[in-house]
């Protein structure tokens, strides 16, 4: 029997055989699909050999429910990472089928999704570089989890650049995962509806704050946060939010944090009904949302900066269809960056007043 070394290429094979720790304790069962959680496990018990199905279910991955082109995608945009790539791979690929089943049962299970979740989560927090790619991801396919996981991931985030404790940060990821968990009671021919809503279908949408605060709140031993999230993080400072039209310190700063996450990722986002828009052109728009009192300039202003900075080195393109890459950022308008184009041209955007970045990848 081929015994093959603990590691990370072990993701998405079938276990062959039982393992039991020192002290006769089932650790991981034959014709188990491995995970990075389970790699772990085995390396914390000294387990460095572990024997594998034949190459045919060695070759099956626990990625079949995710469209290929979305896994190369993640591969090619933390290459620089490959455990970070495999921990969102496998994320996602979990939180697809759990969320389909909490869809399915109108109930979910949220100690099992905030335990999948973990792993990435506190690899994301503990490689804060991890972040960038996110927006990089094209396409349609599989937004609602992207969305929910990439919201907590950037909650978590924020509540790092604002110098919370680390459980907090944790806190404020699981709650950012769930922030639209009532959309499990939505039909999907409204979530996914191309064409713009109509009065009634988006009275229909805004319920998902309260159906989600309802799912939350009735469930035991988890923090309050998730249901006030799940509740609140359509709310605006100057009241102009729903459902309740909140103000300033009534709306909880879990809420505001996770609101702006859920802001920029949806904008960063290809949406059924339209397409992404780029990390700056997000960013402008958060600006104008503190600039006009709907968001916390204590929470855009440190999200924004990092995101800004992230970019320095990136490749973008204008709107005049010419690429290159972003060299340094203008202190007075950030958002309108130094541009030095494939051919050595330099754009000053913040006096190529009719130049935009369109996209940065």
């Amino acid at each position: 029997m081929k015994l093959v070394d603990t590691s990370y290429e072990l993701i998405g094979h079938i276990m062959r055989t039982d393992i039991y720790n020192e002290e006769g304790i089932l650790l991981l069962g034959s014709g188990k699909m491995i995970t990075a959680k389970d790699v772990e496990l085995l390396l914390r018990h000294g387990i460095y050999e572990v024997a594998i199905q034949g190459e045919s279910a060695a070759n099956r991955t626990a990625f079949d429910n995710l469209d290929p082109l979305l896994l190369h995608q993640i591969d090619t945009a933390w290459s620089y990472d490959p455990m970070m790539a495999d921990y969102y791979k496998e994320t996602l690929s979990e939180m697809k089928e759990l969320f389909t089943e909490a869809k399915e049962s109108k109930s979910p299970n949220v100690k099992e999704m905030t335990e999948r979740f973990s792993p990435l989560l506190t690899y994301a927090l503990e490689h804060r570089y991890t972040y960038h790619p996110l927006h990089t991801l094209k396409g349609k396919d599989e937004y609602t989890f992207r969305h929910s996981i990439n919201v907590g991931l950037l909650s978590a985030l924020i509540g790092r650049l604002l110098h919370l404790p680390d459980e907090i940060c944790i806190e404020l990821g699981e709650a950012g995962l769930f922030h639209d968990i009532g959309k499990i009671d939505i039909p999907d021919e409204i979530l996914n509806k191309p064409e713009k809503l109509t009065e009634e279908e988006a009275k229909i949408i805004h319920r998902h704050t309260q159906i989600g605060h309802h799912m939350l709140r009735g469930i035991r031993n988890i923090p309050a946060s998730f249901a006030d999230v799940a509740l609140l993080h359509h709310e605006r400072l100057n009241g102009s939010g729903y459902p309740f039209g909140l103000r300033h310190e009534n709306i909880p700063l879990s809420a505001q944090i996770v609101a702006v996450a859920d802001k920029f990722d949806a904008l960063s986002s290809e949406r059924p009904y339209r397409a992404a828009s780029s990390p700056f052109q997000a960013a402008a728009i958060l600006m104008e949302s503190q600039y006009s009192g709907r968001m916390n300039p204590a929470v855009v202003t440190p999200f924004v900066s990092y995101i800004l900075e992230a970019y320095i080195g990136s490749r973008a393109r204008l709107s005049n269809g010419e690429e290159g890459v972003i060299v340094t950022f203008n202190e007075r308008e950030p958002l309108r960056p130094l541009i030095r184009t494939d051919t050595d041209r330099f754009y000053k955007l913040a006096e190529e007043r009719h130049l935009i970045i369109e996209e940065v990848f």
